[in-house]
């Protein structure tokens, strides 16, 4: 098998409402491409965008066989987004290594041969994180900051991530990971969708690495982060827990039942 550095990259932009980021985005990401010799496309999954993002995207398809762009009929949400674009990049496009990246430029481009060196020591997923030693957030007022703590706390504390920023959007994941997970039966929406992808990465025994970020707040557009939004993360983070008090009583039930057949159990009731 190829190495890691030789893999070729999909970096997928979920869009609604972006005309004013997408375009220095895309270029930023090709720059990257370009100066660290990498074999890289950009697929673009735009939900109806009524500023014209989505024709602005076409438009730049035609300019670079490298750009892709799925149409979707309307505001379908992030999760869904995100597994349409996983299954375009690794199966019609042959990806090997699937980033998530956020269209509104708070996630530096400059780090994707980064998180492919993290790839290359050995993790199946790589997260960019603001949580750990040399990441940060720079622009965020008090609530969001306040938001992301208790999601990163109910991630951790109902769903037993070990992920220090759990609820980070800039991602890495090797293909046979995202099949690992077996990505086109994720559930979530919004935002719930990055916890149930490490939830199943963990558990499914995949390596889940970290590396730090500077996350900088959107300066043109608006931060689709709502109401809605967390209401479906708590009760995401609720219906794993729940997954995983189930999986962990199989597992006694299943742990007892070994031992009955072979003869350690002697008083059952």
């Amino acid at each position: 098998m190829k190495g890691i550095r030789q893999s070729s990259v999909c970096v997928v932009v979920p869009t609604y409402n972006e005309i004013g980021n997408l375009e220095k985005l895309v270029e930023a990401v090709f720059q990257v491409y370009e100066e660290n010799g990498i074999t890289g496309k950009i697929l673009i999954v735009d939900d109806s965008s009524p500023d014209g993002t989505g024709q602005l995207a076409d438009e730049m398809a035609t300019r670079n066989k490298n750009i892709h762009v799925i149409h979707r009929p309307r505001k379908l949400g992030l999760g869904s987004a995100y597994i349409e674009g996983f299954s375009m990049a690794t199966e019609k496009l042959s990806s090997d290594l699937v980033f998530e990246i956020d269209a509104d430029l708070s996630h530096d481009p400059k780090l994707i041969p980064k998180f492919i060196a993290r790839l290359d020591e050995g993790f199946d997923v790589v997260v960019g994180s603001r949580r750990v030693e040399g990441g940060r957030v720079v622009g965020w007022s008090f609530y969001r900051k306040l938001v992301s703590g208790v999601g990163n706390r109910l991630a951790r504390w109902l769903c037993s991530i070990n992920v220090r920023d759990a609820t980070s959007g800039y991602r890495a994941f090797k293909r046979e990971a995202l099949r690992a997970i077996d990505y086109l039966t994720l559930r979530s929406e919004g935002y719930a969708f990055q916890i149930e992808t490490l939830f199943r990465s963990e558990r499914v025994g995949l390596k889940v690495g970290e590396i730090p970020i500077v996350f900088v707040n959107r300066k043109a557009g608006k931060s689709k982060l709502g109401v809605k939004d967390w209401t479906r993360f708590s009760l995401t983070c609720v219906r794993l827990l729940l997954e995983r008090i189930s999986s962990l009583h199989r597992g006694k039930v299943g742990c007892t039942c070994n031992r009955f057949l072979e003869g350690e159990v002697t008083n059952v009731r």
